[in-house]
C-alpha cells in the first residue's frame, strides 16, 4: 500500500517544497537538516506497510496469523512425538526407562500406553518427524544397564510424529472456517472439530453414512497416514462420547458409534462415528540400472523416501472431492528423476501391475515393499 513512499520519493517531494533560491543540493544545509527527517519517516511507512500484512489472515504469519486465527476459536496444532511398539526378553524395563537407537541418533523414553488394550512403547523425546523412520527390530539400546534384559527392539510404528502445523495449514483451516460457514452442527463444522484435534491433518466428512442423524469422519494424519487409534479415541470423545457402546457393522466391519446425548460438541441426537482411515499397501517393483557410486540399499532407500513424499503430498494436497489416485506414470517420473541412484529403469508395477491404483474415500496410499531387480 505504501511502496511508493520511499526514502528517494519523500525526499524529493520535501525538496520540491524549498523555498525559492535555498541550495538543496546534496551536500547543502538544507539537505542535510532533512535527510534524517525523510529517512525516520521513510521507516514508518514501511512498518506501516508491514502492520497491513500481520493484520490479514491471507498474508499474517507466525505469531500475527496464531492470533488472528485464535479469535475464531482456531489454534495451531502442537508437534507431537513418534511412538513404537516395544518388544523385550527378559526382565522389563521401569516406564521412563530411557533407550537409544544407534541409527537415527535420537532418545526415547519407555510409555504405557492404554486404548483397546495395554501397549508398552517407546516414545521420541523429539517431537516432529525426524523420528518417524525407525524400522521394525532395530534395536533399543538402553541408556542405563537393566539387569536382566537380554534384548528390546522397535517392534513397528504405533503413532507417527507430526511437524508444528505450517502456516498454510492453519491459514487453510481458518479460511475455511469462516467460508464455509462451520455453524450449527453443519458438515464443514464437523470437519472444523476433527481438524482442530492435535494429530489430525484433514477429515473427510460422510453425513447420513448409516441412515439419519449418523455422521462419520474419515481422519488422515498431517502426513497424509492413518491416524492412531489414540487420535481417533480423542475425536470421537470430543465430538460425541461414546460411552454406551454402541456399534454397528457395515460391510463386515464394526464401528463404533457415539451416544449422541450432546455430550461433547455435536449436537443432541447426532451419532457420530470417528474412523482412522484405511491404509492401501503400496508395493513398487522395477528392473533398474543401478548407479555404479551408490549400493542397492542407499538406491532403495532414495527410492522409498521420494515415493513416500509423493504418496504423502498426494493425499494431503488432492482438493477434497477428488478422487486419490496412485499413478504408475507419476511414480515413474520419480524414478526417472533420480538420476543419481537410477542410470535406467523399465518394468515398473504396482501391487504387480503396471496400473494406476484409485482411493475410495476412506483410504490412503502407503508406501509398502519395494523391490529392484538390478540388471546391467
Amino acid at each position: 500500500m505504501f511502496e511508493n513512499r520511499t526514502y528517494k520519493n519523500l525526499m524529493a517531494e520535501v525538496l520540491a517544497q524549498a523555498p525559492p533560491g535555498i541550495d538543496t543540493r546534496q551536500g547543502s544545509i538544507f539537505f542535510d537538516s532533512v535527510s534524517a527527517i525523510v529517512n525516520v519517516i521513510a521507516k514508518n511507512y514501511a512498518d506501516l506497510d508491514q502492520v497491513f500484512h500481520i493484520i490479514f489472515i491471507t498474508t499474517a504469519s507466525g505469531e500475527f496469523l496464531d492470533l488472528r486465527a485464535s479469535e475464531y476459536g482456531i489454534h495451531r496444532r502442537s508437534a507431537t512425538t513418534a511412538k513404537y511398539l516395544f518388544t523385550y526378553t527378559g526382565t522389563r524395563p521401569p516406564n521412563g526407562w530411557r533407550f537409544f537407537h544407534n541409527d537415527s541418533g535420537y532418545y526415547f523414553t519407555l510409555v504405557e500406553i492404554e486404548d483397546d488394550g495395554m501397549h508398552l512403547c517407546l516414545e521420541a523425546e523429539t517431537p516432529g518427524t525426524a523420528c518417524n523412520y525407525i524400522q521394525p527390530a532395530d534395536i533399543a539400546v538402553p541408556v542405563d544397564t537393566v539387569t536382566g534384559m537380554t534384548s528390546a527392539i522397535f517392534d513397528g510404528i504405533y503413532e507417527y510424529g507430526a511437524d508444528t502445523e505450517s502456516d498454510d495449514s492453519l491459514r487453510t483451516r481458518t479460511l475455511e472456517y469462516i467460508s464455509g460457514p462451520a455453524r450449527n452442527g453443519n458438515r464443514q463444522h464437523y470437519k472444523t472439530w476433527c481438524e482442530s484435534i492435535t494429530g489430525v491433518g484433514s477429515a473427510r466428512i460422510e453425513p447420513l453414512w448409516n441412515g439419519e442423524n449418523t455422521v462419520r469422519a474419515i481422519l488422515i494424519s498431517p502426513l497424509g497416514l492413518p491416524v492412531s487409534d489414540a487420535v481417533r479415541d480423542d475425536v470421537q470423545k470430543y465430538i460425541d462420547p461414546a460411552d454406551l457402546g454402541m456399534t454397528v457393522t457395515r460391510d463386515g466391519k464394526t464401528f463404533v458409534v457415539g451416544d449422541g446425548l450432546g455430550n461433547g460438541v455435536a449436537n443432541i441426537g447426532a451419532h457420530f462415528t470417528a474412523v482412522s482411515a484405511e491404509a492401501v499397501l503400496i508395493n513398487l517393483t522395477f528392473d533398474a540400472e543401478l548407479a555404479r557410486t551408490r549400493t542397492p540399499e542407499q538406491v532403495k532407500e532414495a527410492v522409498k523416501e521420494a515415493v513416500t513424499r509423493y504418496l504423502q503430498t498426494l493425499v494431503t494436497e488432492t482438493p477434497e472431492g477428488e478422487q486419490v489416485i496412485v499413478r504408475v506414470s507419476t511414480v515413474g517420473g520419480i524414478l526417472s528423476g533420480l538420476t543419481k541412484s537410477i542410470v535406467d529403469y523399465r518394468d515398473l508395477t504396482l501391487n504387480g501391475k503396471a496400473e494406476n491404483i484409485p482411493m475410495n474415500n476412506t483410504q490412503v496410499p502407503v508406501l509398502g515393499e519395494v523391490t529392484i531387480n538390478a540388471v546391467s
